[in-house]
């Protein structure tokens, strides 16, 4: 290892401060004229020899690396590949991940007069193979997690004299020489500096050549825009064979004087504790990691309780209105403690790679946050476009950056067209590949293949790419990138790739759209729904009712798997079309509970297997058994960024330090519990085995009577108050009055059937479900007192919070729903028609996407059958026109509510039969939507 403590050398007279020494620095400015990145990096190093450089922490401990020392030890390395015999633009691979030696490598290799050629780790050997025999690399520096795979691969290149690990004693003594030799061969600005292999998003890997000049001068650009300065300490996180960090993380730090720091980790918890430690001012990621900070930023402000929630809202939503006028950033003083977590130091987050979310952008700046998107590619070194400091326009990739020219070609009548860039930054071309490079530079301008348009001030928005728009057969232009955001925006989804499949019912082959749609199991939870597929098909029948025909989806498959991305967030369109196109038709794929295999039952008998799926149960939040078959992405819900953060939990919850490859490698809960239990200390305490029938599932006819009969769980028996007092009665009343003079004045309330409501229970009223609005409609249509014995089904996530939750017990809310809490619902609702009350529920589960009323869920024939209770229909109409699931907000609209007389759930239940349904329960759904749809054709 090269010397890790802050080190350098001072001239003999640094303290003289003569004319000769002053001709002397003129003279060695004059010389250092920068022709290429080794040049500009002596001069830097010289300016700021006993600055660090680099941070890096390693086993808790921060290392400091001065200028001055890797300055030395860029000469030692430079020098050991002279000696080994690499040649001018010979060369040299760096396959291992982001650390110190990264640098090292990169710009020894640069000052021996060779060419770099960065390598992704994560590759498969077959990729990383093509790529080392493509490049004809001479050497390979590895780490000692990848020595392995390359030494295996190597062996295959026949081109490879040797393959290096930085971990090794003889990489730690060649740094350890002092040298002042340089390279040998004269480099300058049009020469080779590396080749960057990228498929982007198409499939194709290609090697993008990036000269000296090309670096450089996208570098000065940067620092024209005086976004980053040598007093800048930038964190590096995002893997440097990319473009987008080796120029932004790695060698603009290094040839103006900034530093660069290497967390160590990606862990959130462990990653923000180094950024503190390490007075990080800039940090610099894609977008997913930001999704990541929001994400946390507002689960913990929905923390606060009421009213200092509301107070705070309206506090940071004002602020952020005088920081676009004045520039002042009072936010950040009035979240202080969510900017403590990033440290003090930092003032700036840039994201690139990949599109940031325009509302998780605004919000980052809502919470006094500063946050500029950018845009680029590998070709143009990489940065075309930044947004400036002072005037960023959120959505926008920004303003061209100094030297850079861009011009929008083949525009449309929307003004959208490909993007055309030209400047100093623009690749050599493609390693070997000369077609492929005058497909794309053509009289000196680059064409990037994104399509965008140019607005009046000069900023450039991003619509999509050139291949990916699907062409109809009506002749209509459509843009996928359009398509998924108009539907991602109203729907509970986590990604979204829509393409282009041959239509099944229009004229042959005609293409039409279809949509790959990832859930957001999260929000599903959080609203306690599990039906993926009922709930994303209303969601985009709701969204394609507000677009042009042409942009409509016809079809859409589910996958809980992530969709495949470039390392910098993009999705690969060609692969997700290639992988889901033939499946087009399939059908989504909900998890459920698995069965125990034998091996895992004997799994499951120790007390670390029952500890970690307890664990996971809590923080997946999973309403049902985890077992060892689960698969951690696709049932658990765990995606690359959530296994940082298991990694975290599960490190407390053992008390030992988990290997990172043991998370990285777990495809399943078995996995996960392998890897971890040969690591445990012998003799620990045992642990509380989980109480039984975790995995029971009940359901079928004649068994739910016995099931109904157990109690409610007592933290919800105490929710419910079979004999409410004064206070409830006068609560009932007071809202009675006020929903029904709101809705009499607003909306011209009117109510038919009142003399049909039952006198005294068991009764369930139950009622079509066309907007919010629809409860409190219900509670209008009451006489002018309150029934007391009624009692509503609510959603958790809407009723259990701070300012509805003193008023669960008095207003007879039941707060669980039918999806995650099945069984409990229906016996607390079981619960209160036994003694006697009467409960409201809405059948349909979900509101209706167009207004008509769907298919009954299940669990109502249940509660009607094995209660006995009467059935009263309650129709609402005109709520839909009021409110509908497109709209934010309502609107107005005369609705009207009629309430039926009261069924017999038995004749129900015959008439369902005779009609030909599945079984008892069925029956009496299909026959009280029946009567249901009556009232409303009446």
């Amino acid at each position: 290892m090269y010397p890790i403590k802050k080190i350098g050398f001072m001239p003999a007279d640094a303290g003289r401060q003569t004319l000769s020494g002053f001709i002397e620095k003129a003279i060695r400015d004059w010389i250092l004229m920068e022709r290429n990145l080794i040049e500009k990096f002596e001069k830097a190093a010289l300016e700021h020899l006993n600055k660090t450089a680099i941070q890096h922490k390693k086993r808790g401990r921060w290392l400091d690396i001065s200028y001055g020392g890797f300055r030395n030890s860029v000469r030692s390395l430079s020098a050991f590949l002279l000696e080994e015999g690499i040649e001018k633009e010979e060369k040299v691979a760096v396959l291992m991940e982001n650390r110190p030696e990264w640098p090292l490598v990169f710009f020894s290799t640069l000052c021996a007069g060779a060419v770099s050629i960065p390598v992704n780790p994560g590759c498969t050997p077959e990729e990383i193979e093509n790529i080392l025999k493509d490049s004809e690399c001479k050497f390979v520096f590895v780490s000692e997690d990848s020595f392995v795979l390359a030494d295996e691969v190597c062996r295959r290149c026949p081109s490879i004299k040797k393959v290096i690990s930085v971990d090794s004693d003889a990489f730690k003594d060649a740094v350890k020489k002092t040298s002042e030799r340089r390279g040998e061969a004269e480099v300058g600005g049009h020469d080779l500096a590396c080749i960057l292999y990228t498929s982007g998003t198409t499939g194709e890997p290609k090697g993008v050549m990036l000269s000296h000049g090309n670096l450089l001068s996208n570098c000065d650009s940067m620092r024209r825009l005086n976004l980053l300065t040598q007093k800048d300490n930038i964190v590096s996180i995002l893997p440097l064979h990319h473009a987008y960090p080796l120029t932004a993380t790695m060698i603009f730090p290094l040839l103006y004087g900034g530093r660069i720091v290497y967390p160590g980790t990606m862990r959130g918890s462990a990653l923000l504790e180094a950024v503190r430690e390490a007075g990080a001012t800039v940090f610099i990621a894609v977008p997913q990691i930001f999704y990541s900070f929001h994400q946390k930023i507002t689960d913990a402000l929905k923390k606060i309780p009421f009213p200092f929630n509301l107070l705070l809202k309206f506090a940071v939503g004002f602020s952020y209105k005088i920081r676009k006028k004045t520039g002042l950033n009072l936010p950040r003083y009035l979240l202080y403690g969510v900017h403590r977590k990033f440290g003090r130091s930092m003032r700036l987050f840039v994201s690139g790679g990949a599109k940031l979310d325009e509302n998780v952008e605004r919000d980052l700046s809502k919470f006094g946050f500063t946050i500029l998107e950018g845009y680029g590619l590998t070709e143009t070194s990489p940065i075309l476009t930044m947004n400036p400091l002072k005037k960023p326009k959120i959505g926008s990739a920004g303003l061209p950056v100094p030297d850079v020219e861009l011009r929008i070609a083949n525009k449309n009548e929307k003004g959208i067209g490909e993007v055309i860039a030209r400047g100093p930054n623009i690749m050599k071309g493609y390693y070997k590949r000369a077609d492929l490079t005058a497909d794309v530079i053509k009289d000196g301008w680059f064409w990037t293949g994104d399509l965008g348009h140019i607005d009046e001030d000069g900023y450039l928005f991003l619509t999509g790419r050139v291949k990916e728009v699907i062409v109809l057969s009506s002749g209509m232009n459509v843009y996928p990138a359009e398509v998924e955001e108009a539907y991602s925006r109203q729907m509970p989804v986590k990604e979204m790739c829509v393409f282009e499949v041959p239509s099944k019912k229009g004229a042959e082959g005609a293409p039409e759209l279809w949509a790959v749609v990832v859930p957001d199991l999260e929000l599903f939870r959080k609203h306690g729904e599990l039906n993926l597929r009922f709930v994303i098909k209303t969601g985009i029948d709701t969204v394609s009712r507000t677009l042009p025909p042409h942009m409509r989806l016809m079809g859409f498959s589910i996958t809980l798997e992530g969709l495949p991305r470039t390392l910098l967030g993009k999705i690969k369109r060609f692969a997700v079309k290639e992988t889901y196109a033939a499946k087009a038709a399939e059908e989504a794929y909900t998890p459920e509970t698995k069965e125990l295999s034998e091996e895992d039952l004997k799994m499951m008998e120790k007390d670390i297997s029952r500890k970690i799926t307890g664990y996971l149960e809590k923080q997946t939040g999973i309403k049902r058994a985890v077992v060892p078959a689960d698969l951690l992405e696709l049932d658990l819900g765990i995606d690359s960024l959530a296994r940082i953060e298991l990694a975290s939990g599960l490190e407390k919850l053992v008390g030992m330090e988990i290997k990172d490859e043991i998370i990285g490698k777990a495809f399943t809960v078995r996995d996960l519990i392998a890897g971890i239990e040969p690591f445990l200390p012998a003799g620990g305490k045992a642990l509380p085995v989980y109480e039984e029938g975790a995995l029971f599932a009940t359901g079928a006819p004649g068994q739910w009577k016995k099931t109904l009969q157990v109690l409610p769980r007592q933290e919800n028996l105490e929710k419910i108050d079979l004999n409410p007092g004064r206070g409830a009665y006068l609560v009932g009343f007071l809202f009675t009055c006020l929903f029904k003079t709101f809705f009499n004045l607003f909306y011209g309330l009117k109510i038919r059937g009142t003399e049909n409501l039952p006198d005294k229970g068991p009764y369930i009223l139950y009622v079509n479900h066309t907007s919010y609005l629809d409860p409190f409609l219900v509670v209008a249509a009451f006489p002018r007192f309150p029934r007391l014995d009624l009692f509503f089904m609510g959603f958790r996530v809407y009723v259990d919070v701070a300012v509805v939750r003193g008023l669960i017990k008095v207003g007879r809310i039941i707060p669980l729903d039918f999806s995650t809490h099945f069984l409990e619902a229906l016996r607390s609702c079981y619960y209160v028609l036994k003694n006697g009350r009467g409960v409201c529920l809405f059948p349909e589960g979900l509101r209706s996407p167009d207004g008509r009323i769907a298919e009954f869920k299940k669990g109502f024939g249940i509660l009607a059958k094995e209660t006995k209770a009467k059935l009263v229909p309650v129709l609402i109409e005109g709520a839909y026109q009021a409110w509908p699931r497109t709209s934010r907000f309502p609107g107005r609209y005369p609705v009207k509510v009629t309430i039926g007389k009261a069924l017999d759930p038995e004749e129900l239940e015959k008439e369902g039969l005779e009609a030909g349904a599945e079984d008892s329960y069925a029956a009496i759904c299909t026959s009280a939507r029946k009567a249901l749809l009556d009232l409303q054709n009446r």
